[in-house]
């Protein structure tokens, strides 16, 4: 039985013949757009609302996901360092001269007057610009 496909693509395949029929399709003169064209073209792409960045996350699925994940992991970090703070520390242990200090400022200024001023002293002496 012939084969018609083979046939097809060896005459298919002959470069004078793609060059012939290139050549056919090839316009004879310029062409132009009509008029107004662009004008239309302009008017359509004013037309089209702009998008903004919350666009992003509501129309795709993976981002409106991503967002809802997002905000439990920050609902659970805070209701982590919330729950974990010592209740019985004061505040001004978290200052940065607290935390330098180490544990000896733990204790209320004032209960021991010569050891206030002995801390006091060695951090004059030890003061550096």
């Amino acid at each position: 039985m012939h084969e018609p496909y083979e046939d097809q693509n060896e005459d298919f395949l002959d470069d004078e013949r793609l060059t012939e029929l290139f050549r056919t399709i090839q316009p004879v003169q310029e062409v132009e757009p009509l008029a107004g064209f662009y004008a239309r073209v302009r008017y359509r792409i004013d037309a089209q609302p702009k998008a903004s960045v919350w666009s992003l996350f509501s129309d795709s699925l993976f981002a409106k996901r991503l967002s809802y994940a997002s905000l439990t992991f920050l609902v659970l970090l805070g209701t982590y360092f919330v729950s974990t703070n010592e209740k019985d520390l004061p505040l001004q242990s978290s200052t940065p001269e607290a935390i330098l200090a180490g544990d000896e400022q733990l204790q209320p200024v004032g209960s021991d007057p010569q050891r206030d001023r002995a801390v006091v002293l060695v951090n004059l002496a030890s003061y550096q610009e």
